[in-house]
Formats: structure tokens, sequence, C-alpha cells
């Protein structure tokens, strides 16, 4: 669940995804798109989503809960997650796998720091002034450049660093021309091939940062694929340092393409450098002995999987789950989730641990997707809108019942 301030209104408006078991298998979908009237604070938050579950939901059936990890849900005093274990005592809380990966990938040392504050300045040169930019427009059809844009960067934004750094990387030349133009200082920095080495890596490590967001993010998501992900991206950034050692960098194909394959010399223990402190950021907030997979590998393959950390009539259990041929053909012939609700029949104490698991969101990407559709919905023209109704009809999978909606209106007489 998310939190946020509304641009139109200037309004709190507080976004909940449900995970539940529908029809043999996991459904997600919208449960509610509250406005929080004064503070938003944990107390305000739990308060408004309390009222709004009372006679509908139980917080007992609560199994998890995701959030964007800001002070208001993870206080420990008076936060929303606090509130929530005071109701639902085995309820587990994660912080947005997506947050943890963007906080991860924001250290940087201080020369690429360096590099990072001159390319904002630069585009702010360009973007802020109207008249810059359609001179650098023109500047860029004139040179028949694929881009005649600069992208500016957000912090808030996960993807907009990368993407920012490759539009002034591709951009170069012209920009080198239209600020020398102008004889500005930031001239200098195109004609310094070491700030470009620079620039050139860090639109590569950004590139390889925005595929991993961009992986970790979309539905029925479960806590294995995006470990899956994660643990494969710190594989990759401990092979990538070796391989800088070894002054091998063609995975870095903008920096190999721009300095040549042999690279920078000089440049490598600052990769190097960079590399390994962004190993070590992505085990502080993904720590290896807190891999969500460790003992419970049997719930995505209970037929192969060797290691559980089950107790031993568990255990017994799965034994017999493992050995039980036609379990076995339907385990194939379903998804994970599905399998797991087909059996929890026979086997309710396997079930109801792996459904657990299946059930918790690992990001809040569902609400950041809902905030994308309200602020589409909510426009200045239809500020007074109350937007959870078609919010809902804009983000659920549900198909509408249209024969049980249309016998309810009466059709016109005069016609």
């Amino acid at each position: 669940m998310r939190f946020k301030l509304t641009r139109v209104e200037n309004k709190a408006v507080l976004l909940v995804y449900v995970r539940y078991i529908y029809q043999d298998d996991l459904q997600e979908d919208l449960l509610c798109a509250l406005n929080l009237p004064t503070k938003t604070t944990g107390e305000q938050i739990f308060k408004a989503l309390d009222e709004y579950m009372s006679g509908k939901l139980s917080w007992l059936e609560c199994v998890g809960v995701c959030t964007d990890g800001a002070a208001a849900m993870t206080g420990r005093i008076s936060g929303f997650i606090t509130r929530v274990k005071e109701r639902a005592p085995h309820c587990e809380a994660t912080h947005c796998v997506i947050h943890r990966e963007a906080l991860a990938c924001k250290r940087l040392s201080p020369e690429l720091n360096q590099v990072m504050k001159d390319v904002v300045v630069i585009i702010n040169y360009v973007k802020t002034r109207a008249l810059n930019t359609r001179m650098f427009e023109q500047l860029c059809d004139s040179m028949d450049e694929d881009h005649k844009r600069l992208l500016l960067h957000a912090e808030v934004r996960w993807l907009s660093r990368g993407k920012a750094l490759n539009r002034v990387f591709e951009l170069r030349q012209p920009l080198l021309v239209f600020l020398s133009e102008r004889h500005s200082p930031l001239a200098d920095h195109f004609k310094d091939h070491d700030w470009l080495s620079k620039l050139s890596y860090m639109c590569d490590i950004f590139a390889h940062c925005n595929e991993l967001n961009l992986s970790l993010q979309g539905k029925t998501s479960t806590v294995f694929k995006v470990a899956d992900k994660i643990s494969a991206f710190k594989a990759k950034l401990d092979s990538w340092a070796k391989r800088v050692e070894k002054g091998v960098c063609d995975m870095f194909h903008t920096y190999t393409e721009f300095t040549g394959e042999d690279g920078c010399p000089h440049l490598r223990a600052l990769i190097l450098d960079h590399l390994r402190a962004l190993s070590a950021e992505f085990e502080r907030y993904f720590p290896s002995a807190k891999d969500p997979r460790v003992g419970k590998e049997w719930i995505r393959d209970p037929f192969t999987s060797e290691t559980s950390s089950l107790p031993s009539a568990q255990e017994d259990k799965l034994l017999e789950l493992k050995n039980d041929g036609g379990l076995k053909i339907l385990f194939i012939q379903s998804s994970v989730s599905s399998f797991w609700v087909k059996v929890m029949g026979e086997f309710p104490g396997l079930a109801e641990i792996a459904l657990k698991t299946l059930l918790s969101f690992p990001s809040t990407y569902l609400c950041e997707a809902g905030f994308s559709a309200l602020t589409v919905t909510k426009t200045k023209q239809r500020s007074r809108l109350d937007a959870e109704n078609t919010l809902r009809i804009s983000l659920t999978d549900i198909t509408p019942r249209y024969d049980h909606l249309v016998s309810g209106k009466q059709a016109q007489g005069s016609h």
C-alpha cells in the first residue's frame, strides 16, 4: 500500500491492493482508494483503513503488508505496520523491493557524483530556458540527430537517472556546439575525454540498473521471482568486478565503444571501486542471510527440491506429496499458486505455509501504476471527481456484470 499527495487538489490519497484466493488461484485487485482528510501519519492511515474494513474484512486474515518504507508506515511506536501487527500478530511486513533497489543504486563515489551534478547543471541550462530549448532542438535537427531534447532527472523517478545520462551522452556533439556558441564553461566537459569516459560508464551501469528495476515490476510477482532477479544482479556485479580487474570491460558497451576495447586503464580503479561499493549496497539492502528463498524452494517445486525448514510432521507430509504421481501431473499442468490452492484439502498444513508466502506482495508496483492512472484521471477540469470508482474500473481485471447493470436502468420512454 502507498499514499500520495495529488497535484491537483493537494490531497493525500491512500491506495491499498489485496491479493486473495479466488476460483482455485490467487487474484490481486484494488481494495480501496481513500482520501486522508488531514495528516498522513501511521495512526491516521490505519484509522482510515480500519474504518473501511470494518464489517467487510478481518485483520486476522492479513498475512503480509508491503509498503514503500516511509516513516509513517514503518515507525516503531505508532507506524502503520506496528498498528497492523497489534491486530494481526502473524502478519509479515515487507519493504518494497523496487524501492530498495533504487536506494541501493543511489550511492556514487565523489568523482562519479560530480559527473552526475555536472549533467544536471547542463540539462537545466538547456531545459529551464524556453529559448535555449528551441535553439537546441533546431541545432539537433540541423545535425540530423536521432533525438532533439534532453531528459530531466528526478530523484523520485526510478529510471530517470540512467535515461538522462544516456541522452546527454548521445547528444554530446550538439551540446558541445551549443554551449560553445554561448561561451559557457560547461562546454569544457565535452572536450574532456576523462569526463566523457566516466559519463559513458555511468550510462552503462545505470542502464543495467534500469533493466533490473523493470524486471522487478509487473503484476502477480512473487518473492521468489524478485529474489531470483536480485541474486542474479548481485552475482553479475561480482563477476563484472573480477573482469574489470583483468582489464575486461566488454559488458559496458557504451564505455568500450567510446574508449576502445582496453578502456581507460587509469579509470579502472574508479570503476572497480564503484562496482564493489554497489555490490556492498545490494548486500546491505538484500542480505544473503535473509534470502526469502532459503528453506522454501519446496514451495516452487515440491517434487525436486531437497531442503526445507519444515517441522518433522510437515516434512513427512511433503514426502507423501513428492511421491504422489497424480499430484506431480497436476503440478505440471497448473501454476504454482493454483497447485497449492487445489491441494489445500489434502495437505492443509503445507498449503497454508505455501500460500502465505505466495500471497505476500514483494513490491508496491500496483500502487505506482494506480497513481499513474490517478494522474491521468484527475485533471484540473475534473478536480472535484471522487476517483475511487473510476480507478476501480481503470485498474481491475474483473469484467463488469453488464447484464446486471443494464437491468437496473429504465429505458427512456419517449424513444
